[in-house]
């Protein structure tokens, strides 16, 4: 008995130590996949470094989008899982097609409270995504929304460089969450930092040749993984909402030297130039598709998606009806992130889907236009990716860097108070809210407020539960009857709809002709303030252009009355 106690102890020994270590190690500090919101109780977010166990050298920005921690029924709670396009780059995330969503959702919903955690992040392969999933389920989303799959291949563990097999990279997911594990990790293998763009730095295969081992890789991987991730969701019973790929075939040249490739391209261009529209379709698809340098998912990868969507029962968002061919070039930053116009037809598809709305009612009461800093900050950033690899080939780092510090340098001597502070903010030298609340400042100095409010907007999604803010932004706003002004006030009536708040925006509805969401917005008031003068003034109003004139009359005396009780 004796000599099997100590053979188990032999055996047990090493497993103790490790836990010992693993314990000691958590008590230094650990990287959840939540943190809590610093003085907001009943918050949490996602938090930042929790990515890093996934990339070295590099961590990508995740979205600040605080919960609730307990989600109330009447929460409606949207997580949205992908890529760089997810994640808005290269605006900065309330411009991406997530927050376009909301602010299209409440704008026909105004009654209805709703949460959306943006879980996109530059660079995530569907292998991160898999990873990821057992803690989205632990959100309790009401609605998962996808949009995934150009990542395949240079993506985190992506095909180009995948050296384990798909089970053991899972297996090294398992120990990943290991405190202990990551700090040996890294110890091993230091990250080695680089001025050059995440695109240079993860292409490791430049011939990813179309039907060749990797390409085919690369989408047996995204199958698997996606196959997994839907199943656990439906498994949830959450419901799935998943987005078609869009690339930019039009105008952007295939990025590889690959023969058949340019080929097709210059076809394209002939076509294109001869009014055959639909063979330059087909050409300019058929460059994408032979593209050695696979930064845009083959077509495959929406096959894919098709199937498994169909046989999880997974509702297919088609984000291709928002970019037409023939208009793509004003919907793209490069070869696949949108612009400001793009995410929002995004949004507006994930949106007819999941509200089963197919009315343009929330295009018209949203504004696309992104503030002036934050359209700058993009450009910027547009502009560093294309100096290095593979959009420019043939620089060193150093010289990829003199020449992005030359354009910079034009940006910081600019007039335009926009084009200086994003230089700031591009290359870390003031946080991107100071210099939203810079620019907001000289744009009331000189008497902008369509442009001040814009900032002021942006400024609200980072300072969410700043109610100095949100006062300064709904005096702004209820200054005018802009899209831009009913958005923000969304924002502050969604963290607290107070009376003075809802009022607000129920004000600008009406001074914009928007009956329906008025009335909406009206009676919701009148069910927590039913003696509110201003309420009961905004009602007898939208009554008299509703053609109700009668109950228009009672509500008005109803405000005469409110109001000489407030004068006595």
């Amino acid at each position: 008995m004796r000599k099997i106690i100590l053979r188990a102890s032999a055996i047990l020994l090493p497993f103790m130590v490790i836990i010992a270590c693993e314990g000691i190690v958590r008590l230094f500090g650990s990287t959840p996949f939540f943190i809590p919101v610093l003085g907001q109780s009943d918050y949490q977010t996602v938090n930042p470094a929790y990515a890093s166990r996934y990339f070295r050298g590099f961590i990508p920005q995740v979205a600040y989008n605080p919960f609730l921690k307990e989600k109330p029924d009447s929460v409606f709670r949207v997580v949205t899982l992908g890529g760089s396009t997810t994640a808005g780059y290269p605006y900065p995330f309330y411009v991406g097609f997530p927050e376009r969503f909301v602010a299209r959702f409440r704008s026909i919903h105004p009654e209805r409270s709703v949460e959306v955690i943006n879980l996109g992040m530059t660079a995530l392969s569907s292998y991160v995504l898999r990873d990821m999933t057992a803690d989205v389920v632990d959100m309790k989303p009401d609605a998962v929304l996808l949009y995934t799959g150009h990542n395949e291949y240079y993506g985190a563990y992506g095909a180009a460089s995948q050296i384990l097999h798909p089970t053991l990279i899972r297996v090294l997911f398992w120990f990943k969450k290991s405190v202990l594990f990551r700090k040996l990790e890294r110890l091993i293998t230091p990250p080695v930092e680089s001025n050059r763009t995440m695109m240079a730095q993860s292409t490791t295969d430049v011939g990813i040749m179309k039907d060749g081992r990797v390409y085919h890789r690369g989408i047996q991987n995204f199958d698997q993984n996606l196959n997994a991730i839907l199943e656990q969701f439906y498994d949830e019973g959450i419901p799935m909402y998943i987005g078609l790929l869009v690339s930019n075939i039009m105008t952007q040249p295939p990025l590889s030297d690959d023969s058949t490739a340019n080929h097709h391209w210059t076809n394209g261009k002939q076509y294109w130039a001869n009014g055959d529209t639909l063979a330059a379709k087909t050409s300019f698809l058929q460059a994408k598709e032979f593209d050695a340098i696979r930064f845009r998912a083959p077509e495959q990868i929406n096959q894919v998606i098709a199937q498994r969507a169909y046989e999880h029962g997974a509702i297919i968002v088609n984000t291709e009806e928002g970019f037409p061919f023939t208009t793509r070039d004003s919907l793209f930053t490069d070869h696949l992130h949108p612009t400001a116009l793009g995410y929002d037809r995004m949004a507006e598809a994930f949106l007819k889907e999941v509200a089963d709305q197919s009315s343009d009612l929330g295009s018209s009461l949203t504004s696309t236009e992104p503030s002036p800093l934050d359209a700058a900050y993009a450009r910027l950033l547009i502009t560093r990716l294309r100096l290095g690899f593979p959009f420019t080939k043939g620089l060193s780092q150093q010289q990829e860097w003199q020449q992005f510090e030359e354009i910079l340098q034009i940006h910081q001597q600019s007039h335009q108070s926009a084009d200086s502070l994003a230089a700031l903010a591009v290359t870390f030298e003031m946080p991107i809210y100071e210099a939203l609340l810079q620019a907001h400042r000289i744009n009331l100095a000189n008497s902008d407020t369509i442009w001040a409010l814009a900032h002021m907007r942006s400024l609200l999604y980072w300072q969410p539960f700043n109610q100095q803010l949100r006062y300064q932004a709904a005096e702004l706003a209820s200054q005018q009857s802009t899209r831009i002004a009913g958005e923000v006030m969304q924002l502050v009536t969604a963290r607290e709809p107070t009376e003075l708040y809802l009022n607000t925006l129920a004000a600008i509805r009406l001074q914009q002709g928007v009956l329906d969401i008025s009335g909406i917005l009206l009676r919701q008031i009148e069910s927590t303030y039913a003696e509110s003068p201003v309420m009961l003034y905004n009602m007898a109003r939208y009554l008299v252009q509703t053609g109700d004139t009668v109950a228009a009359e009672g509500y008005f005396r109803r405000y005469q009355s409110a109001r000489n009780s407030t004068a006595q």
